[in-house]
């Protein structure tokens, strides 16, 4: 028998588990349940939903799904979904289940083999929702605009703390910034509040340029001694960057030489940074999260001493 949806608090992760255990044998059945369950539902219910299913679909679902017109036209779109950035809501959403339910769908379709079985057995898991933001932004001093999620699975929890995060650097730190004679090294920066200049030299135009942490899976470790003078989190492993090669603020295709995969090394830590009053995040390219949050950032993670962290790209 079909289960109710709720209107108000559908349980997503639920409705794709029941499509998956019937997709391989039934799958007629499988996408009539489907089509029910999943009408009402909103655009991101529909498309979380999509992810937890899509990522739990062994061969012979997926071959049953595809003799199938519906079935086929299902499996098209979400693989289509996993090319696309994902579309960002304001977290939290309405209930604590559907927030969870969200997150957890992002790591399934977008992290590592090692965060999805991390995921699976209920460990913490912190999730970077990434929307772009020029480093201009803010006079270049960055903007909270990111969202970091902790997610507990643990002992049937299901929770998801969200905290407003920078996940760019702000221009601040860009050499472009520097001052020379009355002006800018780079006119686009006069109105940049110029701090000091970190990056690489990448296209070998002999200026530095600020990078960002690129959108993928990477496994972070308490920090040794901290940073800024509270507990920080460093990659255990070799990061990798991108880079504003040509200086529009932007990190894309339009930047040569935009991927540094060897100079960042694990400088791009997880850290306290300004109070949201202040106006400035501190992200040289780290995952930095307000200062009057970060107590309640760190106590979400508890004794926790490293995790798995599923940075994305969306909008």
């Amino acid at each position: 028998m079909t289960a109710i949806t709720s209107p108000i608090d559908p349980d997503i992760e639920s409705i794709a588990r029941d499509f998956v255990a019937r997709a391989a044998d039934t799958p007629s059945e499988a996408l009539g349940q489907w089509r029910v369950r999943t009408t009402g539902l909103t655009h991101i219910q529909r498309a979380t939903c999509g992810r937890h299913a899509a990522s739990r679909l062994d061969w012979r679902a997926r071959a049953a799904l595809s003799g199938e017109h519906e079935g086929s036209a299902l499996l098209t779109q979400w693989a289509s979904d996993r090319l696309r950035a994902p579309y960002v809501p304001l977290l939290p959403l309405l209930t604590r289940r559907q927030t969870y339910a969200y997150c957890a769908g992002i790591v399934l379709q977008r992290g590592s083999a090692a965060a999805v079985r991390a995921l699976d057995q209920g460990r913490m898991i912190l999730v970077g929702l990434r929307r772009e933001t020029s480093t201009l932004s803010n006079r270049g001093r960055g903007v909270y605009d990111d969202h970091i999620v902790v997610l507990n699975g643990g002992e049937g929890l299901r929770t998801a703390r969200v905290f407003p995060a920078c996940t760019e650097p702000g221009a601040q730190y860009a050499e472009r910034a520097k001052r020379v004679g009355q002006g800018r090294l780079d006119a686009r920066y006069d109105n940049v509040v110029y701090k000091h200049a970190e990056g690489f030299d990448m296209d070998g135009d002999g200026i530095a340029e600020i990078g960002r942490l690129q959108a993928g899976t990477y496994f972070f470790g308490e920090k040794p001694n901290g940073h800024l003078k509270r507990r920080a989190f460093q990659a255990t492993r070799p990061q990798t960057a991108e880079r504003d090669s040509n200086g529009d603020g932007r990190f894309n295709m339009q930047d040569p030489s935009r991927i540094d995969a060897k100079r960042v090394g694990t400088t791009m830590y997880f850290h306290r940074g300004g109070a949201q009053a202040s106006g400035n995040t501190w992200s040289a390219g780290c995952q930095t999260i307000p200062d009057d949050l970060y107590p309640r950032f760190l106590a979400s993670l508890g004794q926790l001493s490293s995790f798995h962290y599923v940075l994305v790209d969306g909008y």
